[in-house]
């Protein structure tokens, strides 16, 4: 297993320093890519299932019960690394272990999701209904965010 996690990362580090080259290349051009929709309207957004986007099928990622805490914290970190390189941004409430993270990310990565190389976008894991939260009652942050909306 470890030779397969070590591969993993490193072709994940390709993944990175390629993402990286395209941003410093739109930054110093100082150009956000653009795209035209069918009616001429010029857009900055597409629409992909999350491992196209970011070149990882699910399957490459070792379920979590085969993983122990320090190598699944590796491997989360470095995926967090190639989804920051493709500006996404987790919404995870603070508490939540890595453990339920990486499942919870894997979950989503055939899941069709908005991306642009303009903004980030950000994946919410929950639909703010504190009775089908999937953080649980101790982690739920609905209720404040209900009590927001009331304001």
């Amino acid at each position: 297993m470890n030779r397969y996690l070590e591969q993993l990362i490193e072709d994940m580090d390709v993944v990175i320093s390629s993402q990286n080259a395209v941003r410093s290349h739109l930054d110093i051009l100082g150009e956000s890519e653009l795209c035209e929709s069918e009616e001429g309207i010029i857009c900055c957004e597409r629409t992909e299932k999350l491992s196209k986007i970011i070149g990882f099928d699910r399957c490459y990622f070792p379920p979590h019960e085969k993983l122990t805490d320090d190598q699944l914290t590796v491997v989360y970190t470095q995926l967090l690394c190639v989804l920051d390189n493709f500006n996404f941004f987790l919404d995870f409430p603070n508490g939540l272990d890595v453990r339920s993270k990486y499942v919870m990310l894997l979950d989503i990565m055939d899941e069709e999701t908005t991306y642009s190389n303009a903004k980030v976008t950000v994946l919410e894991f929950c639909d703010y209904d504190y009775d089908t939260c999937p953080f649980g009652a101790e982690l739920c942050q609905c209720k404040a965010y209900e009590e927001l909306a009331k304001c």
